[in-house]
């Protein structure tokens, strides 16, 4: 079920919420949060119930581990993590990376026959959600909780299915309290709504918009400019951004709205002037990951921290984390690529080599995100090395024959700056200028501005949904 779906606004949120409300009313102990997780549960089944097996499968059988981490101690502590890591690696491997990895193999793929198991929904972000848990178990940062409460934290709807991704020791200990609590204040319900009316414009209207330039452009590779080559790549960039910091606003929102407080995702990473800086505004739960779970571990079993070590936990991490996107070659390039650039300006800062001007450093980081990109967007590697020639061409640097072909486009005269619509326009605006949604969330109050925005927002949205077929959310296939 999308967040950006009738079912999900005006049936699936509301009902969920009336029964929350009602719950809490009658001061039933532990109802609220069993309302909270029977909810998750027909959230997760509603699109196709097959997939809940894998989800509640993977639930009891962490929390078992998590049970047995609690009471062992020494070496059979570390095993039974070990195990946990295994099982969990493995699970997600043989339903997501299976093919992949057996396809790349020509023998393989000629000569054995192998199975095309479904793809459980969200299981990226549910594996890698309890291995945290399984490793803060480990390491003592929080107790092992009851079943009950492991249930609900990993099937949360907000975020089971494409984050953001959450750490136990943020959420679990909220879900008690629900049941001695009277319900959200009107202010907190207020905010939550704004937020949510922003992140559901980010993606109906402004996300979708940018996806038809984005589209046409991967469409047309072989007569794009080098502006136009430029133009579509950043349109791409532009289309991911508000598609998934729209779902992570939306999220956040609906959390908010049963009382649970979860990690913002994005702060603007559009407007970073360093990889480093890029990847502190950019999904930042998968940061946390990465560099708490992934990077850190390998820089200590180098045994001693240095530059050269520093690097190469980084490449390594983040070509990880590209493959954690997809099954796929571009993905792992486009991993590579950020890890790449993330070590160089790790080397930069440390040997503090001379400050590259504010402009020119923000225009490099976006070009190493948007050729980064081209290999995200890209269904192959053939696509992806088509279009990058393109990026430099000297041929045809600024031809626009594309752009025109376009509805409503304008070509501006400044650096990377093309308006193919009104609403591509303010999507420019939100992305690189202003407040973000974030800012405006934690700074809210409910006045009669913030009131008309939110209504407008909403309207706009719901109006914009039946009249237009939108794009599934990009996440929703990792």
């Amino acid at each position: 079920m999308n967040f950006s779906s009738f079912q999900y606004i005006l049936l699936f949120l509301p009902v969920s919420f009336a029964f929350y409300l009602l719950a809490q009313r009658f001061s039933i102990p532990k109802i609220p949060q069993t309302c909270i997780l029977l909810a998750s549960i027909c959230f997760y089944a509603w699109s196709k119930p097959s997939y809940l097996p894998y989800l509640l499968g993977s639930i009891l059988v962490n929390w078992q581990l998590s049970q047995w981490i609690g009471q062992a101690a020494g070496l059979r502590r570390k095993r039974i993590l070990q195990l946990g890591l295994i099982l969990n690696v493995g699970f997600l491997c043989v339903f997501k990376y299976l093919n992949f990895f057996f396809g790349s193999i020509p023998y393989l793929v000629d000569h054995l026959r192998i199975p095309n198991f479904a793809f459980p929904l969200g299981i990226s972000f549910f594996t890698i959600t309890q291995i945290m848990y399984l490793v803060d178990c480990y390491e003592g940062l929080i107790p092992p909780s009851s079943l009950f409460d492991h249930a609900t934290f990993v099937s949360f709807f907000p975020y089971v299915i494409s984050g953001p991704i959450s750490r136990s020791k943020r959420i679990i200990h909220q879900f008690p309290i629900l049941n001695e609590r009277a319900g959200p204040s009107a202010d907190l319900f207020a905010r939550a709504l704004y937020l949510f009316s922003l992140g559901l414009i980010k993606k109906v209207v402004l996300a979708d918009a940018f996806a038809k330039a984005a589209d046409y452009g991967f469409s047309n590779i072989s007569s794009l400019s080098t502006i136009e080559a430029w133009a579509f790549a950043t349109a791409y960039a532009l289309q991911i951004y508000f598609d998934f910091s729209g779902y992570s606003d939306m999220a956040i929102a609906s959390a908010l709205f049963f009382g649970i407080e979860i990690p913002r995702n994005f702060d603007a990473p559009l407007r970073a002037s360093s990889i480093i800086e890029y990847w502190q505004r950019w999904h930042i739960s998968l940061t946390s990951f990465i560099t708490t779970y992934i990077y850190t571990p390998l820089v200590r079993s180098f045994g001693r921290v240095t530059l050269y070590t520093s690097a190469i936990a980084t490449m390594v991490a983040m070509t990880i984390a590209g493959l954690w996107h997809g099954s796929n070659w571009t993905f792992v390039i486009f991993g590579a690529i950020h890890g790449v650039a993330l070590a160089v300006n790790q080397f930069w800062r440390k040997k503090k080599m001379p400050a590259v001007p504010g402009l020119a450093s923000w225009l490099m980081t976006l070009a190493v995100f948007d050729i980064a990109f081209v290999f995200f967007r890209s269904p192959n590697l053939w696509t992806a090395f088509s279009y990058l020639p393109h990026l430099f061409s000297l041929q045809n640097i600024f031809g626009v024959e594309n752009l025109h072909k376009m509805n409503g486009v304008g070509v501006g005269t400044g650096v990377m700056f093309v308006v193919f619509s009104l609403s591509q326009a303010a999507g420019i605006g939100a992305a690189f200028l202003g407040k973000s949604t974030d800012q405006l969330s934690v700074s809210f109050k409910p006045t009669l501005l913030n009131s008309a925005t939110t209504s407008a927002c909403m309207l706009f949205s719901l109006f914009y949904l039946n009249s237009n077929v939108v794009k599934p959310f990009v996440y929703f296939a990792f």
